[in-house]
């Protein structure tokens, strides 16, 4: 194995950390973080700003970092199959909801809940969490990551899979990062079939939409109400989780067979046994 077919990895984390060492520091510049308990001012009327600029220096510092990425090609939108687009975006929103009916009794780190309940009520928090913090993980974590690798011909499954993982790892937190690693699993399989962000990050982008539309109307009750609860029973939701899963996997078995591929001539082959 060539370690170096792997350094598209090492390359985007280097550039996550240096852009959340940024983050911290202007945090504390900004008075918005105390040492040494590391408490942050969520509420601020900073914070999101300097959210987003986080964002902003990861793609900076990634591109510096690897030159190979492709901003342009990666976002064409002109270049899209709407029509099996959308049964990909159909079955990771289904997929969405099956992940998250296994995961419903992990709860979110308080602080995690805090944050994302603050930014939810800000334009600056709504545009990072819902548009830019969406956009730019699936530069770092589809085209960055997992695109560098199959360019340097590791195998699709295995460029998909440390996509997803790294994704799940650069969430910080467990309960998102159990959410994040199927998910990642989904977006990969979709950015390799399309070798575009676009329908990447437009499933990206309704997901978190939907999750801050939840924090926003139900505030902190959104992390308490399990689906037990919602739906009245656990055979329901079951029968849930079941039904959102199977359907995802059909979409996203349809999607793979009609939408139209093309090799990178120095990958290896395509797998075709979805």
């Amino acid at each position: 194995m060539n370690l170096y077919n792997f350094s598209p990895v090492v390359r985007t984390m280097l550039a996550f950390l240096l852009a959340q060492g940024i983050g911290t520091v202007l945090l504390i510049v900004a008075g918005l973080m105390t040492m040494p308990d590391l408490s942050i001012d969520f509420y601020s009327p900073l914070f999101s700003p300097i959210m987003m600029a986080v964002d902003i220096v990861a793609i900076i510092a990634c591109r510096l970092l690897q030159p190979d990425i492709r901003f342009v090609k990666a976002s064409d939108i002109a270049a899209i199959k709407w029509r099996p687009g959308m049964l990909a975006i159909a079955g990771g929103l289904l997929g969405a909801m099956c992940i998250s009916t296994l995961t419903d009794k992990v709860k979110l780190p308080d602080i995690m809940q805090e944050m994302s309940l603050a930014m939810s009520h800000n334009l600056w928090g709504l545009l990072t969490l819902v548009i830019v913090g969406p956009v730019t993980e699936e530069i770092l974590f589809r085209e960055a990551i997992e695109g560098g690798m199959l360019r340097k011909g590791v195998s699709p499954w295995t460029a998909i899979t440390v996509s997803a993982l790294a994704f799940s790892i650069a969430h910080l937190n467990l309960a998102q990062g159990l959410y994040a690693f199927p998910f990642g699993i989904i977006f990969g399989i979709i950015y390799y079939r399309s070798r575009s962000i676009v329908l990447t990050a437009l499933l990206h982008i309704l997901n978190n939409g939907i999750v801050a539309a939840q924090i926003l109307f139900l505030g902190e009750e959104a992390s308490e109400i399990t689906y037990e609860e919602w739906l009245g029973s656990t055979t329901k939701v079951y029968a849930i989780m079941l039904l959102t899963g199977l359907l995802c996997v059909i979409l996203m078995r349809k999607f793979w067979h009609s939408y139209p591929f093309e090799q990178e001539t120095d990958e290896k082959q395509p797998f075709e046994a979805l």
